[in-house]
């Protein structure tokens, strides 16, 4: 069976994601048949060629749940079914303050006057 799921990548702390096809027993980093699009967390942004996910949709490839609520967001899934699909922009927009405040770092101290 082939699945859309998301591959991790980026570093500790930061994740990244690429959407991609998959055989099901497949390992999560492991090899991929194709790469479809990408899915930034910390900053909600996602980017999906729409064209080859509803092409692998069509081949009867299986999606994950999170990859679902991606296409959704994005109206591809209404698209495919002939609806007017509408992007989401607020799907993935919730704030996340402690990463936000890691990704910014602290600030920096205010300057003390010199001791006279």
């Amino acid at each position: 069976m082939i699945k859309l799921r998301l591959k991790r990548m980026g570093r500790t702390k930061r994740p990244f994601y690429r959407l991609v096809v998959v055989k099901a027993d497949a390992p999560r980093d492991g090899q991929t048949l194709a790469q479809v699009g990408t899915y930034d967390s910390l900053y909600a942004k996602v980017s999906i060629d729409e064209e080859a996910a509803v092409m692998w949709l069509k081949r009867g490839a299986q999606m994950t749940g999170t990859v679902q609520t991606l296409l959704k967001s994005q109206g591809i899934l209404a698209r495919m079914q002939g609806l007017e699909g509408k992007v989401n922009d607020k799907a993935f927009t919730r704030q996340k303050p402690a990463r936000l405040r890691k990704l910014k770092g602290k600030p920096a101290p205010a300057a003390e006057p010199a001791p006279a």
